[in-house]
């Protein structure tokens, strides 16, 4: 008869091998989601800083140019592959945006929406078939209605 030693003789390494890939997997899929929400809130952050600073303008016209720059100039601390590809949809302004406000509608809001996407490169975690997903966040900053405008 066998030791009961001389039987287990082994079992360390078949067990390792068996419950590596899993918990790589678990390790690449922990990453991945890090990843993703860091620059979901990068991209959340974007499209709001993007609004507020369009709000802030007096000229309708300048509104696209302060968009542009305030989402490239957001997105330096995101991943190589979202910073490459954050885009900026055309801002959608109210009708009456930038406007002066009709003083029989006091209730009247005037709105800036502005829509950011990137796309997230996570094909450097072989392990996941996750290659690339796209982030898209868009936030809607009002207008003061007794500012000056143009």
């Amino acid at each position: 008869m066998m030791s009961p030693r001389r039987a287990d003789r082994g079992t360390a390494s078949l067990e390792l091998v068996i419950v590596a890939p899993f918990l790589l997997a678990l390790l690449f899929l922990i990453i991945a989601f890090g990843r993703y929400a860091q620059t979901e809130n990068l991209v959340d952050q974007a499209a709001r800083g993007a609004a507020r600073a369009a709000t802030a303008q007096n000229d309708r016209a300048d509104v696209p140019n302060v968009v542009k720059d305030v989402v490239a100039d957001s997105m330096d601390d995101a991943p190589d592959s979202c910073e490459q590809t954050a885009v900026a949809d055309p801002p959608v302004l109210s009708d009456n945006a930038f406007g002066l406000p009709d003083p029989e509608d006091p209730l009247a809001i005037e709105t800036v929406t502005v829509t950011v996407r990137c796309t997230l490169d996570l094909s450097d975690l072989g392990a996941l078939p996750l290659k690339e997903v796209e982030i898209t966040r868009t936030f809607t900053s009002p207008l003061d209605r007794y500012r000056g405008y143009r």
